[in-house]
């Protein structure tokens, strides 16, 4: 191989570096002082366990959680302590816990930084709705919306909830027209002869009790 083409593939080689090295360089210049630290905060930990790595503790993570808590962050910090990984999906960086501990407060949580927006959210679950909570900036024109990964999207779509909701009516009244169609189930499967000894083997099941409490006397006809 000649001199001549070792130094053009040379060349070739550091612009095809310094084009990756622009590509990962250019998002960070975009983003304000304090997105460029979180970025270099969470990106080497994607894929770690929150709680062994200490997260929840950075104070760049802790003062903006608790500003945007508040009464709730106890809570918020109880279920998200049972998540198992930092996760990244586009520009997001997330959190989803995986149990509740307190299940009379809230069912599931999770924790949304986007890197585009320098904007964090928080997704708290209870009773099967979402409660919401952003950060809002003041130099911002409009109410900005929070972008949630695939794991969080459906919960905060209203039709998938209200889908999810329907489903779960549905089986609820499944489940009680099977209970009811239970003697019929039994002729059908040959269990009982007739509907009618079907339904009088339940009402003496239920009826035997009372029998016991209260016996019926014989009574003699009067001579």
């Amino acid at each position: 191989m000649s001199t001549s083409l070792l130094k053009k593939m040379r060349c070739l080689h550091i612009v095809w570096l310094a084009l990756m090295l622009n590509a990962c360089v250019a998002p960070l210049l975009l983003m304000s002082p304090q997105g460029q630290m979180m970025w270099a905060l969470l990106k080497p930990l994607v894929g770690l366990n929150p709680n062994d790595v200490g997260l929840f503790e950075q104070p760049l993570i802790k003062d903006r959680m608790q500003a945007l808590l508040g009464d709730n962050y106890d809570t918020t910090m109880s279920l998200l302590n049972t998540a198992d990984k930092i996760q990244q999906e586009g520009p997001l960086f997330y959190l989803v816990s995986t149990y509740t501990p307190v299940p009379e407060m809230a069912e599931k949580a999770g924790l949304v930084w986007n890197s585009d927006t320098n904007q964090m959210a928080v997704m708290l679950l209870t009773g099967g709705s979402p409660k919401i909570i952003s950060e809002q900036f003041t130099d911002q024109a409009e109410k900005l919306v929070p972008s949630w990964p695939k794991e969080l999207a459906d919960y905060a779509d209203p039709q998938k909830l209200q889908q999810k909701a329907i489903e779960a009516g549905t089986n609820q009244l499944q489940q009680q027209v099977g209970a009811s169609a239970a003697p019929l189930k039994a002729v059908v499967s040959g269990e009982a002869n007739t509907v009618q000894d079907a339904m009088l083997e339940k009402v003496s099941t239920e009826i035997a009790p009372l029998k016991e409490a209260h016996p019926i006397k014989e009574i003699k006809p009067v001579q």
